[in-house]
């Protein structure tokens, strides 16, 4: 936000709606808008989503009640899917909708040159936590930014301030662990791409740390992976002062009744924090609404300055509800609870027993011998358990009957709730047809009747005119003001005012929907985007010879890069992290820039990065600086090309090649490559990278000091290990920041003829608990073995890695 735009006013209230029923008690609840996704490319697949013949009814049903809608298209979207996802966005804004979020940068780009008209809002899926790369967002013409679920809120003041395109924040909800947009752990365990809405939430299952020498560390509980759900509730004032645009609430995935409390509670949170911020509290029924909706256990996250144990929920990754009181006594009779909060019949409590947690529902409770239907707190309740719970377990409720019971009544029947208050002005002149108006601030609408006569029997009143025009039960509208012009002895049927009042509300709807009535006529056909000019002419495409591509390999230590280079490797990456800060960097070898980087770590970021030297960039922001620097720099894998308008947008953002998403076929490959003005790249061989964590894993097993730059235990390699068996290795960098890989190593070494069929330019070795003498080896035998391919001898036939993974160089990801 420029500097000349106030810091103080009231930010958008935006809120999750998975399907009808959730943008009823979205808008009811009091959203200022939703966000919803139509059938595919979105990255919630899973959740109920919205038909595209139902799209229109709920645009008008939010428009009318003066609520914005946005369409999240927040997916990587492939090259043979480009077509299908703008004809849904062109489709989606002659539909009314206000705005479409966007994860695919290139799909962005392809947007903006065919649909120039279409706001465009970039997903938090982009990973923007710094000014550069909010600026280049800017300039490939996103008008709103979702930063990154990871900034402080002293980045986002900074970024408010600084920035042009208008700033959202998530202010409530899940955390996802990884840093959005970088994880692949679905993608590598399941084939189900969190970047393409299929996340199956392996974060949330158990872990176990073991560090190098296979020793088990001691952690407080098993979902090492699991964060709490953010809440800021009580960070409203200071979110409002540092700028921000607009606050979100996520949830696509919740239920309707969830949707209605949290935005209830957050609009009547917001209303207070922006009318009285010194005066500002949450009241305790606030936070028990907030708890019992949804929780995880809370906190206030990154934006916060949480870490730890305050910021991740060790002991369990699902709902957790609210502690309602212990288990007094068994019997006949049932459980005896002492509450410490009222209960209802109809709601589901969990006993925490030694022998686990279990849920039952409440269908009848005793109260002093007595069947009642609630108990109140401080009393002793009696309910039927259908398991064995011992004195002094611990009760939750997990689902609330009567807050469902109110939460419901926000969208069922889905006219309740949110109404426009317009002024009724009804003329019955004698001689003159009768007019019913109704008005809002800055739009009307008018219904005409029959030439209004005296009355031949009993005279209309203008308390007949007020119950009868004013009957606007099922529209979006209450009567809120009247003028009545009522000449004396006017006879007027009832149902000829009627008939007047409903033309009335119809040609206000009108009004009201009149700045999105001529998009139809605007948006008549799709354009293609094979009709698009992406940067290089693709009728020739880039040469698919087999050429040997440059070997390169990732590590974290230098010595092994120098190793790897004298052992055949054209090149190698590592790390800047890895690097001292006066290291010698030789000729072949690019620095990594950090994977993530805040505003206050750029400079150390780019410490390498100058005229003569070569640089792997993360971000977009970095990628604009290094080569604003001098260097030459290729486009990080975490950038997320999946097409070839990706990787010409990163090419026109001065990346001189791109490592391609691991996430890409070898089809997808062949065709990107083919298409591309620069050199693209693949992994072939290593263990990839799966999560990058702004949480430090190891400060698990014990206290953290924060000073991750010189922590004795940042030094030694971990694991993570699941359910099977099977371990994750771990590196957490001088930042503090987690760097998880693959348990089992990719190798595509016996298809390197199909890899370099593709046309890539670079294929890459990812080293990372390879010793120096072994990296050294592989590289060795890599090397001879694309000279063979090349040379026309064929592929090896057995494995570099056993068991070994293929990636998704043959299946893909759906």
């Amino acid at each position: 936000m420029p500097e000349s735009q106030s810091a103080s006013r009231m930010p958008e209230l935006l809120a999750p709606a998975g399907g009808l029923d959730a943008l009823h008690a979205a808008v009811n609840a009091g959203a200022d808008a939703v966000y919803l996704g139509v059938e595919e490319f979105n990255a919630r697949r899973g959740a109920q989503n919205f038909a595209r013949a139902d799209l229109a009814q709920a645009v008008r049903y939010a428009h009318l009640r003066q609520a914005r809608v946005y369409l999240a298209a927040n997916v990587l979207i492939k090259r043979d899917e480009m077509s299908s996802a703008l004809d849904l966005v062109a489709e989606a804004w002659a539909a009314g909708v206000d705005a479409v979020i966007v994860q695919d940068l290139g799909f962005a780009g392809v947007v903006r040159k065919a649909l120039p008209d279409v706001r465009l809002h970039a997903s938090t899926q982009i990973g923007a936590h710094d000014p550069s790369t909010i600026a280049k967002l800017a300039q490939i013409g996103f008008a709103r930014v979702t930063l990154a679920r990871e900034v402080t809120l002293g980045d986002v003041r900074m970024i408010a301030r600084e920035a042009t395109p208008e700033i959202e924040i998530f202010a409530h909800g899940a955390l996802c662990v990884s840093h959005s947009g970088q994880c692949l752990l679905s993608s590598v365990v399941g084939g189900r791409s969190a970047n393409r809405g299929q996340c199956a939430q392996p974060c949330r299952l158990p872990y176990e740390l073991y560090d190098d020498t296979g020793a088990k560390r001691a952690a407080p509980g098993r979902y090492l992976l699991s964060p709490k759900d953010l809440c800021t509730i009580e960070m409203l004032p200071a979110i409002i002062a540092a700028g921000v645009d607009a606050i979100k609430i996520e949830g696509r995935m919740k239920a309707p009744e969830y949707v209605a409390v949290v935005t209830s509670v957050y609009r009547a949170a917001l209303n207070r924090a922006f009318g009285d911020p010194e005066g500002f509290t949450v009241t305790q029924a606030e936070h028990g609404s907030l708890a019992e909706a949804f929780s995880r256990g809370f906190t206030t996250g990154h934006l916060g300055g949480q870490r730890g144990e305050d910021l991740m929920g060790y002991s369990r990754p699902n709902n957790r509800g609210v502690a309602i009181g212990r288990v007094s006594g068994t019997g006949a009779a049932g459980v005896a609870i002492d509450l410490d909060r009222a209960i209802d019949a109809g709601d589901v409590l969990e006993f925490w027993t030694k022998r686990g947690r279990f849920t039952t529902r409440v269908d009848r409770i005793t109260l002093k011998g007595a069947s009642v239907t609630a108990a109140p707190s401080g009393t002793r309740a009696t309910v039927a358990a259908d398991r064995p719970v011992a004195t002094g377990d611990r009760v939750f409720r997990v689902v609330s009957a009567s807050l469902d019971a109110a939460a419901r009544r926000l969208f069922v029947p889905a006219e309740a709730g949110r109404i426009v208050s317009a002024e009724v002005s009804v003329k019955a002149r004698l001689g003159e047809p009768l007019t019913v108006t109704l008005s809002t601030a800055d739009q009307e609408g008018r219904g005409l009747g029959p030439i209004v006569e005296p009355a031949r029997t009993k005279a209309l009143t203008a308390a007949d005119i007020m119950e009868h025009a004013g009957r606007l039960g099922g529209t979006p509208f209450k009567p809120e003001g009247w003028e009545i012009e009522l000449d004396q002895g006017v006879g007027m049927s009832f149902s000829a005012l009627h008939a007047a009042r409903r033309m009335a509300t119809d040609a206000l709807e009108d009004a009201l929907l009149t700045p999105w009535a001529d998009r139809v006529r605007a948006y008549p056909h799709t354009p293609s985007p094979g009709d698009l000019s992406v940067g290089a002419p693709t009728a020739d495409g880039r040469s698919h010879t087999r050429e040997m591509p440059d070997l390169v390999v990732w590590t974290t230590r230098l010595a092994t890069a120098k190793a790897c280079l004298a052992a055949g490797a054209h090149r190698a990456i590592v790390p800047e992290w890895a690097l001292e800060d006066d290291a010698e960097i030789p000729e072949r070898v690019s620095v990594e820039t950090s994977r993530v980087a805040h505003a206050c770590e750029f400079a150390q970021a780019l410490g390498h990065a100058k005229a003569g030297t070569s640089a792997v960039a993360s971000t977009l922001g970095l990628l604009s600086e290094a080569r604003r620097a001098g260097a030459d720099v290729w486009a990080h894998w975490g950038l997320n090309a999946i097409n070839e308008w990706t990787v010409e947008l990163l090419a026109q953002a001065g990346a001189s090649g791109v490592w391609l998403s691991p996430e890409v076929s070898g089809r997808e490959i062949s065709q990107i490559a083919r298409g591309s003005s620069v050199p693209v790249g693949t992994a072939i061989l290593g263990r990839q990278e799966v999560m990058v964590l702004e949480h430090c894993v190891i400060s698990s097993t014990a206290h953290c000091s924060g000073r991750c730059g010189t922590c004795p235990r940042r030094t030694r390699w971990y694991a993570l290990k699941d359910r099977k068996g099977y371990g994750m290795p771990v590196i957490v960098d001088p930042y503090g920041r987690t760097h998880v890989f693959n348990a089992v190593p990719l190798d595509l070494t016996r298809a390197l003829d199909e890899v370099i069929s593709t046309g890539v330019g670079g294929v890459r070795i990812d080293f990372t608990v390879e010793r120096l003498q072994e990296a050294q080896q592989i590289t060795k035998l890599v090397r001879a073995a694309l000279e063979s391919v090349v040379a026309g001898r064929g592929p090896r036939t057995d494995a570099v890695c056993d068991p070994a993974t293929a990636g998704h160089f043959f299946r893909g990801v759906s």
